[in-house]
């Protein structure tokens, strides 16, 4: 063909060819910045968090109830909720070997107190039901009387766990001494450590 620049049969070039230029240089790209890690953000989707939050939400649980069974002083109870902040950041900068901020720290214990707060729930759950048994009740009544509590405490409790006024603040005030205490604790935590 007329406008070929070489021949298809035997390669010679057709006519001459005209350079424009130098060929355009392709700067290199430049270097990629190194990095430092990012610690992870503490929410439900950061594993090692997860993991020691359930497990300081067990361990506040079980404080409750060894609490209440030993007749030990109620503040008990709030010092523990707090302390299980303060060591969920313990644990987790132990095992993973980052600082966390004020923020993140109580993120940490309010995680803990929500676990601690679902597995009162469920238990909680758990006990108005079987009080809805009338001899569910009357061991329960048997067992108050060894332990020398007057059975209008029990009578004002059953009554207050039958109406849904009364769970729902049993369950406002567990939610906010299982949330705001290991937040607390956790800022707490944080900051010390």
């Amino acid at each position: 063909p007329e406008d070929a620049l070489f021949c298809h049969k035997c390669g010679k070039p057709q006519r001459e060819i005209v350079s424009v230029g130098e060929p355009e240089v392709v700067p290199a790209p430049p270097p990629i910045p190194v990095t430092v890690a990012q610690p992870l953000i503490i929410s439900f989707h950061n594993g090692p968090a997860v993991r020691i939050a359930l497990g300081m939400g067990f361990l506040a649980f079980l404080c409750l109830l060894v609490v209440g069974q030993l007749a030990l002083p109620q503040a008990l109870i709030l010092v523990w909720l707090a302390a299980a902040g303060f060591l969920a950041v313990f644990l987790y900068r132990r095992s993973t070997g980052q600082r966390l901020s004020v923020m993140n720290g109580a993120r940490l214990g309010w995680i803990s107190g929500i676990f601690g707060f679902v597995i009162v729930t469920i238990i909680l759950t758990v006990f108005v039901i079987a009080l809805s048994e009338p001899s569910v009740v009357a061991t329960l009544r048997e067992q108050i009387k060894t332990r020398g509590i007057p059975d209008a405490n029990l009578d004002q409790m059953i009554e207050a766990l039958h109406s849904p006024s009364g769970i729902t603040s049993v369950l406002g005030l567990f939610f906010l001494l299982f949330t705001v205490l290991p937040a607390f604790g956790g800022a707490v935590g944080a900051k010390l450590l």
